[in-house]
């Protein structure tokens, strides 16, 4: 008997910092990129979609984005394998702004099956009975699948921001971990969250660590960790020395040494028994918008500057649990795409051998599952809604969309909790 075909997995996390993401300037950019055999599963990890209001009540000024990177794809995955490996939308699920895609071969061998997905909010906090309630312009949404009966668990994330906050990013990861649950109900891919169970149905509740040995986990996105605990007032003039973007790694070794993200997680603080492959491109975050031109030939769009009230940091990341199975074929950033604040990055990952064979052992989560999951999402995803469709009536009558935005924030985080109390 031949042994297995290996698995190739290609994941790519952008944010689109609230701007329009041109299909053909997308496609460009991931053409380079992509593994010289199809993958058997393409994931994209997306924050800052769309706008709050939009990615809170949902509809076209959300659908129109996933619409325009699922075309970016197609024509990517066309232009280096033909069309007869077209690839489709298997499925998609956000939390506010923070979108996971899933695409897969049309005429794939690899058969796929068990598709499961779960949606969380980390953002703007509210209080039920002295425990916290994430609303989701902050957020993580995760897809569990088999593919050739090998359990895939991808997860797509956007942890708080600023560079003070790496305690904060510490407790979404936790609080990610308790709530980002896999129900037998979680199964539609229609892009919103969970379902209800029927009565009297037994629940199968799955935290986002692998079931089985043979099972894997990704963890990739916007997790913002920084590269200090202070913000810079202006790096000009600060009498620090910040290398060009675009230079080799060894001139940022020493920025790298300031790393939270790698810091916290060899502390276990953060990311448990996740793991990353060596980080040799330079920061992907944040970058001037309003830089000039490039002078580049045939080069598009701006050039490569940073801003300057920010310190250069490797925000967008991409990590695994480790496996004598997994083989991170490729990592990198994607300085010739434009289109955004921040640089994607990309990983391959290969696995190696059929179901049963020479798995990793099964890990522990390192925080259990929070019981009033469900309630909690459900409490949010009201909040969401009132918000949502409040500033999107603010918008349409001019009204300054910060102001309005705390106002109902507030209120409608008091008018989603009403009654909920009681319940937690």
């Amino acid at each position: 008997m031949s042994p297995p075909v290996p698995l190739t997995l290609y994941l790519l996390t952008l944010n689109c910092a609230l701007l329009p993401q041109p299909p053909t300037h997308l496609s460009a950019a991931i053409t380079p990129t992509l593994p010289t055999l199809p993958p058997a599963l393409l994931l994209l990890s997306l924050q800052e979609l769309a706008p709050i209001s939009a990615s809170f009540v949902g509809g076209p000024r959300l659908t129109q984005p996933i619409t325009a990177l699922s075309s970016a794809v197609s024509a990517a995955t066309r232009s280096v394998y033909g069309a007869e490996a077209e690839f489709e939308l298997l499925g998609w699920c956000h939390v506010g702004p923070t979108a996971l895609l899933a695409f897969t071969p049309t005429h794939s061998a690899a058969a796929v099956a068990d598709v499961r997905w779960a949606s969380t909010g980390l953002g703007v906090g509210l209080s039920v009975g002295g425990a916290g309630v994430g609303l989701g312009n902050k957020g993580a949404v995760a897809v569990r699948l088999l593919v050739d009966g090998v359990e895939i668990t991808a997860v797509a994330v956007h942890f708080a921001a600023h560079e003070g906050a790496a305690d904060r990013r510490d407790r979404d990861w936790a609080d990610m971990v308790r709530t980002l649950v896999f129900s037998s109900s979680s199964s539609d891919g229609d892009g919103q969250g969970d379902g209800e169970e029927e009565e009297g149905e037994q629940e199968d509740v799955q935290q986002i660590y692998p079931t089985t040995a043979n099972g894997h986990l990704f963890v990739f996105g916007d997790l913002n960790y920084r590269t200090s605990d202070v913000r810079p007032k202006g790096i000009v003039g600060l009498g620090v020395e910040v290398p060009p973007p675009n230079t080799p790694r060894s001139a940022w070794r020493s920025w790298l040494d300031r790393d939270q993200l790698t810091a916290r997680r060899r502390a276990g603080l953060t990311c448990h028994g996740l793991e990353e492959a060596p980080v040799t491109f330079p920061p992907t975050y944040k970058y001037d918008l309003d830089a000039p031109a490039s002078d580049d030939e045939g080069g598009e769009g701006r050039e490569d500057v940073f801003v300057q009230n920010r310190w250069p940091s490797w925000t967008d990341r991409v990590l695994f649990l480790p496996s004598p199975r997994l083989e991170v074929m490729a990592y990198d950033s994607i300085p010739s795409y434009k289109g955004s604040d921040h640089q994607p990055v990309f990983a391959v990952f290969s696995i190696q051998g059929g179901v049963g064979e020479g798995g990793g052992e099964v890990v522990s989560p390192p925080f259990g599952v929070d019981e009033n999951w469900r309630l909690r999402r459900a409490v949010a995803r009201r909040g969401e809604l009132v918000v949502g469709a409040a500033m999107v009536a603010a918008e349409s009558a001019g009204v300054c969309g910060v102001l309005i935005g705390v106002v109902l924030v507030l209120w409608g985080g008091w008018w989603a909790l009403g009654g909920a109390g009681a319940e937690m």
